[in-house]
Parts: C-alpha cells; sequence; structure tokens
C-alpha cells in the first residue's frame, strides 16, 4: 500500500470548494494528466455517482463516491488497471476561508506492485502538489459547479 496526506488552506467558502471537488468532471481544470472525464451513473452528485476518465501514467479510472456529507467530507474510489485507491477530503473551517485535508491509500496491482516503492515517492510528491493547484485554481476562478455542467450539455 502507498499511503499519502497532505494540507493546504483555500480561501473559498466552504459549499464552493466541496461541489467543485465532489464533480470529478473538474479535476481537469486543475488535477494535472486528468482529461475527458464524465459523470457516468444518472441523477445529482452524492453517494455512489460514478465517474470515468483519462489519467496520466493510470490510463482509464473510474470513480465512485463511497462517503458524500456535504459540504465537510467526500471520498471517491478509483479503479484502474494497474492501480486501486481511495482520497479521502475533508473540509473544516479556517482562519480564511476553509483547511482541506487530503488523504490517499493507493493499492497497486501488476507491476506498478513491483515499483511500488518508487511509485509511492513520486505518488507521496505529486500528492501533495495536486493539492496546491487546486488552491490555485479556485482562489484565481469561479469554480465550475454541476449545474453549469448540466447547462453545458444542454
Amino acid at each position: 500500500m502507498i499511503a499519502a496526506q497532505a494540507e493546504v488552506q483555500i480561501d473559498r467558502p466552504v459549499e464552493e470548494v466541496f461541489d467543485f471537488l465532489a464533480d470529478a468532471r473538474n479535476e481537469p481544470r486543475w488535477l494535472p494528466g486528468a482529461t475527458g472525464v464524465v459523470k457516468i451513473s444518472d441523477g445529482p452528485i452524492g453517494l455512489d455517482t460514478r465517474f470515468q476518465g483519462e489519467y496520466a501514467r493510470i490510463g482509464t479510472v473510474r470513480l465512485d463516491v463511497i462517503a458524500f456529507e456535504r459540504p465537510r467530507q467526500v471520498t471517491f474510489r478509483g479503479q484502474a488497471r494497474t492501480m486501486a485507491f481511495d482520497d479521502a477530503i475533508a473540509l473544516s473551517p479556517g482562519p480564511a476561508g476553509i483547511i482541506l485535508r487530503a488523504a490517499m491509500e493507493a493499492h497497486p496491482r501488476g507491476i506498478m506492485k513491483v515499483l511500488s516503492p518508487l511509485v509511492g515517492r513520486v505518488m507521496r510528491q505529486q500528492f501533495a502538489a495536486n493539492w496546491l493547484q487546486l488552491k490555485a485554481t479556485l482562489e484565481q476562478q469561479e469554480p465550475t459547479t454541476a449545474r453549469d455542467h448540466a447547462e453545458e450539455a444542454r
């Protein structure tokens, strides 16, 4: 198993940060290597929502929302050919905006399992950098919401 943790303060309202994060279709806007993320389940975003997208270095990933407590916590379970992982994200009030705490547990498969000591170091560094990129994205522009995605689909 590969574990990583990160913490970042984001100067945005908790509801905006939560809604932006819970909608994985926003990942290409802030997560390097994420492309073509689509919602593949019906209904509003919440527990059991499913997404699918392409991610650099691991290919096609299906993301399932396995914990959803708006606006405080969301957890994604990712399934790819070479790896399974959980990303748990918790939001709490901070001195300016919110504090985001993220924890990842990844379980490499196949060749990635053999390479896990090297892969783990790279993943931990990238995991921390990803949340800084999210902070920069959210603090520079208005986030896209699920409502915006629905309007785009019309």
